[in-house]
């Protein structure tokens, strides 16, 4: 179970934030929402998905916060377990965040699936004092997601060749790069020409 957990995880976000960037790069041509707004979609990723990551959750969050001391490493592996437990609060509140701004209102059909991406993309683009704070929030999301999805696929795949673990990191920074792509573009509109 936890291994399915951490798996389906780290393909979440890199899937997710490839078909974010996907669409960030292409709203204009396409004038229909995409499958991923769909409804009975959006339900299926939240049980075959978040259900299992959520457990998985609860357990880690338990021993997170039981204190115990990082496991005696190098200082280098303290410092990795050290972010890798800070990026999961980050990733429990920002997708408690972004499942309450997306997910339930599509599922209780107070927005529909063709009104959430422009709704989304208005909050991205919304400041504070000049300062897209929603935007900031979502690329620290974007960060930690990228970062702890390839922790715990690595510790999903303990024995794995050393060419599998570096493109698991590869993997892991191209999805940051995507969706990081993905909240700039939606926030502030076109990038590159």
């Amino acid at each position: 179970m936890r291994r399915f957990a951490r798996l389906a995880f780290a393909s979440f976000v890199l899937v997710h934030f490839a078909a974010q960037a996907f669409r960030a790069s292409t709203d204009a041509g396409r004038p229909e929402p995409g499958l991923e707004l769909k409804p009975w979609f959006v339900a299926a990723v939240l049980l075959l998905v978040w259900l299992p990551f959520t457990l998985f959750v609860g357990q880690e969050l338990r021993r997170v916060l039981s204190f115990a001391p990082l496991p005696a490493q190098t200082d280098r592996g303290r410092a990795l377990a050290f972010a890798e437990r800070l990026s999961l609060f980050v990733v429990v509140l920002f997708t408690a965040v972004h499942v309450a701004h997306t997910a339930w209102p599509l599922l209780g059909g107070s927005l529909t699936d063709a009104d959430l991406r422009p709704e989304l993309i208005l909050t991205l683009s919304t400041t504070s004092h000049g300062l897209p704070m929603q935007g900031i929030v979502y690329l620290c999301g974007v960060g930690a997601s990228s970062f702890y999805a390839v922790r715990q696929a690595l510790a999903a795949l303990p024995s794995a060749p050393r060419a599998v673990a570096r493109a698991v990191v590869a993997l892991g920074v191209l999805s940051y790069a995507l969706g990081s792509y993905a909240v700039i573009r939606c926030a502030s509109g076109q990038i590159l020409p």
